[in-house]
């Protein structure tokens, strides 16, 4: 237990010689010449109250001295007042509203009981307490006047916005950051407060103004229109699309729209990626790009992708991501990537903090070297893939440096803004590449692997109309000669090939020849239409199908005369 010499505050009292001597501090407050004078609730209303100091109770607690005198009713009469309608009491010399509870602790439960059933108590509004307790201390305190400006509480949450700092922060933080001033702040009738949804990233800038917070405060870097000072910088994007001049032009369209329409969220994205080291994609796409868009730009990775929280998304118009995946999490993950190139909206989730749903206005490059950064589907429309084929010679590389210590940011952004998009959109698709159809077929499943041989020729089997378990026979094969250890299964194959064939058909009668009078049954793959069957009846058709089929099937597989079908 404390010494009573170690006391600071009246909890530490309280805890060490009990409530009694609270109250016998508070008298001795009551009687002491320092203490304020009385108001008279008759006058109250026409005096300006004087400002009262944020840390309420240090006046009182400056005079604490040890006395056997208890408080008395018409003591408590003149310092206290009820604040209508409500429960709480307000303290007029030391202008702090208390609780009910607060209150019967500090004078004690049977003067409280008196004084609450005393019929001449005085009153207040209490409308007319805030309005006394926020002008008296915007003037009289500069902490509490600097909070009243610069937070915002964030109705319904735990959040506030800071507007000098521009971020969200949670209340308990707050706490700390203004310690003498939070109580006051939080109760002012002065604290501004806006709807929870109205805090806005709107690079658009189309919000109102007076109803909205806009976090987004314009591009930091003025363009400077000067393209003899950026044409290193030219080169080497150039040099970066193996000087393919249809690649070249899409990319550069694709950087100069989202800057000549602020805030235009493309639903494409660039992947560069390439076992040459030094080729430039991060001299380029870091060093010039990330300094156009300033603090609306980040450079991204691997632990941003794995956390629970996404704040590190929030405001941003750039996001640069480099070998963001592990290997086995390049398959797990590709859904947030989809969302994040083509959502209109994001879900933010910060530490501590009540989440939020903001506008995604970021658009996305990905950088690796590895050979398979992430699948690619068949039918990606996201994906401009480049891979640069040359390193970055030194000469082009000084001139790219001379020219961001020179203001080469600001001359291609100069150059960007000046380009003609009026044939681009935001959905503009990019143009196939030799890299991404090289990513596309090596990030294929097996089974898929095995279709694209076969459609396209690669293995001797002629792509007709066959029987499902013959084509299952010949994929086994085929995964046993390429050295591929886990074959799929008679049951999930057949569902997964009927999604590349024309269509699959089951129980259908098919015979060998005109002289076959005995039907046979099976599934089929078709792969093209019965009615380009040449004349013949459809089982006719399918028979001699299923006869050419598994002519170079056994050819293929190397069955034995006497195993044959």
């Amino acid at each position: 237990m404390l010494d009573i010499n170690e006391c600071t505050d009246f909890n530490d009292l309280h805890l060490t010689c009990g409530l009694d001597a609270v109250k016998q501090q508070i008298e001795s407050a009551l009687q002491s010449p320092s203490a304020d004078a009385v108001i008279n609730p008759a006058t109250a209303a026409a005096n300006e109250s004087p400002a009262p100091s944020i840390n309420a109770g240090a006046a009182i607690s400056e005079t604490i001295t040890i006395t056997s005198c208890a408080i008395t009713l018409d003591q408590v009469k003149e310092r206290f007042a009820l604040i209508v309608p409500s429960t709480n009491v307000w303290n007029i010399n030391d202008k702090q509203k208390l609780k009910k509870a607060e209150f019967m602790a500090l004078v004690g439960a049977k003067t409280g009981k008196e004084w609450w059933e005393a019929a001449d108590k005085r009153q207040v509004n209490e409308a007319d307490v805030n309005i006394k307790i926020s002008a008296a201390q915007t003037e009289g305190d500069g902490e509490l006047a600097m909070a009243l400006g610069r937070y915002v509480y964030l109705n319904p949450s735990q959040s506030v916005w800071d507007h000098k700092n521009r971020e969200v922060v949670n209340i308990a933080d707050l706490k700390y950051a203004i310690p003498n001033a939070f109580s006051f702040w939080n109760q002012s009738a002065m604290r501004k407060q806006i709807d929870k949804a109205n805090l806005v990233f709107d690079p658009t800038q189309k919000c109102d103004a007076k109803t909205h917070i806009n976090m987004f405060q314009g591009l930091p870097l003025e363009p400077d229109h000067n393209d003899d000072g950026c044409q290193a910088i030219i080169d080497m994007m150039y040099l970066l699309c193996n000087e393919d001049l249809k690649v070249w032009t899409w990319l550069a369209k694709w950087m100069a729209y989202p800057l000549q329409h602020v805030g235009a969220k493309m639903h494409t994205a660039v992947l560069m990626h390439s076992d040459v080291q030094g080729s430039g994609k991060s001299l380029f796409f870091d060093g010039v790009m990330r300094g156009i868009y300033g603090e609306y730009g980040a450079t991204l990775g691997q632990t941003q992708m794995e956390s629970q929280y996404t704040d590190w998304s929030s405001n941003l118009l750039y996001g640069l991501f480099e070998e963001i995946f592990s290997r086995d999490q390049k398959y797990s993950h590709m859904g947030t990537i989809k969302q994040m190139i083509t959502g209109d909206k994001q879900r933010i989730e910060k530490k501590f903090m009540s989440g939020w749903e903001e506008a995604n206005h970021m658009n996305c490059i990905f950088l690796s070297n590895e050979l398979l950064p992430f699948p690619i589907e068949q039918s990606d429309r996201r994906f401009l893939v480049i891979w640069p084929n040359w390193k970055l010679d030194a000469e082009l590389q000084a001139r790219v440096g001379a020219e961001l210590k020179a203001g080469g940011a600001a001359a291609f952004l100069g150059w960007l803004l000046k380009l003609d998009t009026s044939d681009f959109e935001v959905r503009t698709k990019p143009p196939m590449t030799e890299a991404k159809e090289w990513l596309i077929d090596f990030g294929r499943p097996t089974w898929d692997q095995f279709y694209q041989c076969w459609k396209g020729g690669h293995i001797d089997i002629p792509y007709i109309p066959c029987l499902t378990t013959d084509l299952w026979n010949v994929y086994r094969h085929w995964c046993k000669a390429n050295g591929i250890g886990k074959v799929m299964d008679n049951q999930k194959f057949p569902k997964l090939i009927e999604r590349r064939v024309l269509r699959r058909e089951a129980h259908q009668p098919y015979v060998f020849g005109p002289d076959d009078k005995k039907d046979k049954k099976g599934t089929f793959y078709l792969t093209i239409e019965p009615s380009k069957a040449g004349g013949k009846s459809k089982k006719l058709w399918l028979g001699e199908s299923v006869k050419e089929f598994r002519v170079k099937m056994d050819e293929y597989i190397g069955v034995d005369e006497n195993e044959k079908y």
